[in-house]
């Protein structure tokens, strides 16, 4: 029996049946809830029956469906939603109402409530309003910081809803990846999906594979590495190509504390990009170990001035640059690549003073980390959950062509808290002209050689 019951002859009568872990997840009144597992198992499906089923049972209510980008929850889930969760006689009827024709804005029903549609580049229909439920598909593509900011919007005070949640989806990612992080910080509730709970593969009577199925799944049986192992048997596992291998969560991700006063500290920052970022890093001298002790990501189109105050507040400064009784001790502030002068000019106005990395070259900065954690004098405290789920997704650029992996990264510009441990890692261990010149072998204050 159907988790929602309407009306028998009604609009919007419920014809689906949600299955194990997807029903589960429906059911969930959690304030953060996420279905997880490989493709196929019907898990933005669905979500997409929760969101319309709510908006039958709750007049006025506001939803959310929204992905990592306008133009991809156009070209995916809003197709699902179109044509597996509507019918045609719901518009034909105008039970509900389309605005925006062939790019739906929002779907209008007749008792008030609304299904807002949504990317997190274009963010305005979210953030500006308060919303019962939003929906975002395909999470593991967004950031941490995406997702807690989505996170203010559905508190309650929307009112329509008696349990008013953040919602998603998302196929396995890597093993550092924030969801997983989340969830064991029991922030986040995960549901793991299997292939057994969407009944077009697996008859829910019977137990057994259905012919359309076997097709489906012999698809996926055909991928190869890491996309077998995500999206075919839902594991967790690092992407192949990673550029970060030598990653050990055992090893070097260390339960956060706050650093010894004597330990120099050091703040690498990223000033330009859909998101700034900054890491926190001290360095201990008699155990000639590097500590990454905080972050900062945040996006949304922040000002220069505000960036600049939250970072600074974090290291206990005002927000003229004053110290305050718990200020720290920043011996420099690195930031930003060679073309990015403009915007360590807009930080130092307003009262960051960003020197930059001396060393130009992605490549260099990137063996820069991948020798420290080889050594096992890079520790990352669990708190820098941003930087630990880049780590994760780090990878090579792969030709498709000759399936062998490029010198490029594959979506570059999204690893902005990684941008920041370049930075200031490349300036603590100095311009690399002296390979010997390393910040194990300098004695504190640690810095370029001049």
């Amino acid at each position: 029996m159907p988790v929602y019951e309407l009306r028998s002859g009604n609009a919007g009568d419920a014809d689906y049946t949600p299955y194990g872990a997807i029903r589960d997840a429906i059911l969930c009144h959690d304030p953060a809830v996420m279905i997880t597992g490989a493709a196929d198992t019907g898990k933005s499906l669905g979500m997409l029956w929760m969101l319309h089923m709510t908006a039958i049972k709750h007049p006025g209510a506001s939803l959310v469906i929204a992905r990592k980008t306008l133009t991809s929850t156009y070209a995916t889930i809003l197709q699902t939603y179109l044509h597996k969760v509507l019918r045609p006689e719901d518009l034909e009827t105008k039970f509900i109402r389309i605005y925006g024709n062939n790019k739906p804005e929002w779907f209008d029903y007749d008792n008030g409530s609304r299904i807002w549609v949504s990317g997190l580049d274009k963010p305005e229909k979210i953030l500006s309003a308060e919303h019962d439920i939003v929906y975002v598909a395909q999470a593991e593509e967004i950031t941490l910081s995406d997702w807690e900011t989505l996170s203010t919007r559905v508190t309650g005070r929307a009112g329509h809803v008696p349990f008013p949640r953040l919602a998603g989806d998302c196929n396995p990612a890597s093993q550092s990846h924030w969801i997983l992080q989340k969830e064991k910080a029991g922030q986040l509730t995960l549901f793991w999906s299997t292939h057994r709970d969407n009944p077009e593969i697996f008859d829910p009577v019977t137990g057994d594979v259905t012919p359309g199925g076997e097709q489906r799944l012999a698809r996926l049986r055909a991928l190869t590495g890491h996309r077998l192992q995500r999206l075919y048997y839902g594991i967790w596992a690092p992407p192949e190509g990673a550029i970060f291998s030598m990653y050990e969560e055992e090893t070097h991700k260390v339960k956060a504390f706050t650093p010894p006063p004597e330990w120099p500290r050091f703040v690498g920052v990223d000033p330009f990009g859909a998101q700034i970022a900054a890491v926190w890093v001290a360095y201990d001298a008699q155990g000639q170990t590097i500590h990454v002790y905080r972050e900062y990501v945040q996006p949304f189109g922040v000002t220069t001035g505000a960036h600049v105050e939250q970072i600074l507040k974090l290291a206990g400064y005002a927000a003229n640059g004053a110290p305050t009784g718990s200020a720290e001790r920043i011996f420099a502030w690195v930031g930003g690549g060679p073309s990015e002068r403009q915007a360590r000019t807009d930080f130092t106005g307003f009262g960051l003073p960003l020197v930059p990395s001396p060393v130009k070259e992605v490549w260099a900065g990137i063996d820069r980390i991948a020798g420290l954690m080889r050594e096992g004098r890079l520790f990352i405290h669990d708190c820098c959950i941003n930087l630990l789920s880049e780590i994760g997704d780090y990878r090579r650029k792969l030709n498709v062509k000759t399936g062998e992996f490029t010198d490029q990264i594959e979506n570059k510009d999204a690893y902005h808290a990684l941008d920041s441990l370049r930075y200031v890692l490349s300036w603590l261990t100095g311009s690399g002209e002296e390979t010997q010149d390393t910040v194990i072998d300098r004695s504190i204050p640690i810095g370029p050689r001049l």
